[in-house]
């Protein structure tokens, strides 16, 4: 245990509020105790630290609370189950109460001792940067050792194996391209309240639209019985000027994101806009999933076809590191997971619908490692969870055009029918096995049927351009993600 202690990492947590304050690292999450002051030996690497601050300041914590939290080992992790897997409990709100959570992610080293103090008068933590002070507490953290609960990392409530599937491809380049120079996130920063802000002014516009729609229908029902022909013909013009100015307004808010959103040829990171702003995440524009100047048939079939821009992005942004691309999906995953960040969801989601159509980059040899740890990474992701988390956030997170919650089994199946269709012809055999596992562990949560039979090797048989045009035809992407067809 003492080895553990010098080689893992250190986290202080002090002037801690006792008992208000829910306290996590990685899949673990605890209530803190008045003896609580921080957690030990972490392994090294890549952690998401988080907290949250309770509306319960004269609550008492249960006896099991308190050894969870006070340095002891005596109580269970509550993502520990009696069969030794791991499941993350998740409450509506983001933490019991529904009060905001905040996290960070950093790269723990080993033997390193990184120092949060609690901020009594903003009630938020805050890294300390002061290099001698730092130095102090390192030399005394002996002192510390009773206070500190144990990272659970030996069986039987090891956590570690399913946080390791959860973030293997996350590294410090990670970290620092995606996040501030801090590493903190919070559930309601202004991202959120960005989307939250669009997502009611959809909303609205659609309340609008039907309520326009109905006294439409009305006052025609009404006209229809007294006014002459030629009244009629002003209503008309009168409604066409209506809609003028209703597609107008449209056209002007979608410029407006327009000149926010990069174009999928100079892909770029999002250039912070506020000064609180914490998350830069790779820009994906696939409603322009083809290249610039491409006209007709080109820019219908990579409109259809996401492989152009996942490879553009591939080569400019993630220089072909399998890592560096899988590194920003996971971390989005977990901070949407951890966090309930709104905007690293729709980084998740849109990354999930850039890969699963992708259809040449399937049977593409130079994207089979990609595939092959994205379906991986993607069943790790789906198993780590409560299926009834995930379907309540498909449905709570709307997009403009898109309010529906089965993209990714859509997804899913649209990328299960494009492997088949390259085994057929003697592709893609290293994705056979991942496949089979992520088709059966979708049935298992969340009763998906993906079509395919992955076990057997299929037969090679010459594939026509009409059979290709019909195998995602259950799959038709809409509003946002919606593809473009030139005539």
């Amino acid at each position: 245990m003492k080895r553990l202690f010098k080689a893992g990492a250190i986290l202080l947590v002090l002037d801690a509020p006792h008992n208000q304050l829910e306290f996590g690292i990685d899949v673990n999450c605890w209530n803190t105790g008045p003896r609580f002051k921080g957690i030990k030996i972490i392994p090294p690497g890549a952690h998401f630290v988080y907290y949250s601050l309770h509306n319960t300041k004269s609550a008492k914590p249960t006896s099991s609370e308190t050894d969870r939290a006070e340095g002891g080992n005596n109580g269970r992790n509550k993502e520990q189950e009696d069969d030794g897997t791991v499941e993350i409990e998740v409450t509506e709100g983001g933490t019991t109460g529904g009060d905001v959570r905040t996290g960070f992610w950093h790269l723990f080293e080993s033997g390193e001792v990184v120092v949060m103090k609690w901020n009594a008068y903003n009630e938020e933590l805050e890294l300390e940067t002061d290099q001698e002070q730092l130095a102090r507490y390192k030399a005394g953290i002996q002192e510390f050792d009773p206070f500190l609960g144990s990272y659970p990392l030996l069986p039987p409530t090891s956590t570690y194996p399913a946080w390791l599937k959860l973030s293997s491809h996350i590294k410090k380049s990670t970290i620092t391209s995606v996040f501030s120079s801090s590493g903190f996130v919070s559930s309601h920063d202004d991202q959120l309240e960005d989307e939250l802000a669009r997502a009611t002014k959809i909303l609205e516009r659609r309340q609008n639209e039907d309520d326009d729609k109905t006294a439409t229908a009305e006052a025609k029902n009404e006209q229809s019985q007294s006014r002459t022909t030629t009244t009629i013909q002003e209503e008309d013009e009168t409604e066409d000027m209506e809609v003028d100015s209703a597609s107008n307004e449209q056209e002007s808010s979608t410029a407006t994101q327009a000149t926010a959103a990069v174009a999928a040829g100079s892909p770029s990171k999002f250039e912070p806009t506020r000064s609180n702003t914490t998350i830069s995440f790779t820009p994906i524009n696939l409603r322009s999933s083809f290249r610039k100047g491409a006209v007709g048939e080109e820019v219908t079939r990579y409109s259809l076809d996401k492989s152009w821009l996942l490879n553009n992005l591939y080569t400019t942004i993630y220089n072909k590191d399998v890592s560096a691309f899988l590194g920003e999906y996971q971390a989005a995953f977990v901070t949407m997971l951890l966090s309930y960040h709104l905007g690293a969801f729709r980084q998740w989601k849109t990354m999930t619908i850039l890969v699963c159509q992708s259809i040449e980059a399937t049977s593409s040899p130079n994207f089979t490692t990609l595939f092959s740890e994205f379906i991986q990474t993607l069943h790790h992701q789906l198993t780590s969870i409560p299926s009834s988390f995930f379907m309540d956030l498909l449905f709570a997170s709307p997009d403009e055009d898109d309010m529906t919650a089965n993209f990714l089994e859509l997804a899913l199946k649209s990328m299960a029918k494009n492997i088949q269709s390259g085994l057929r012809r003697g592709q893609c055999l290293g994705l056979r096995k991942p496949m089979q596992g992520l088709q059966k562990a979708v049935l298992e949560s969340f009763e998906w049927k993906i079509p395919g039979d992955f076990k057997k090797v299929q037969k090679v048989i010459e594939v026509k351009p009409e059979m290709l045009d019909s195998e995602d035809e259950d799959y038709e992407e809409e509003g946002e993600y919606a593809p473009v067809i030139v005539e």
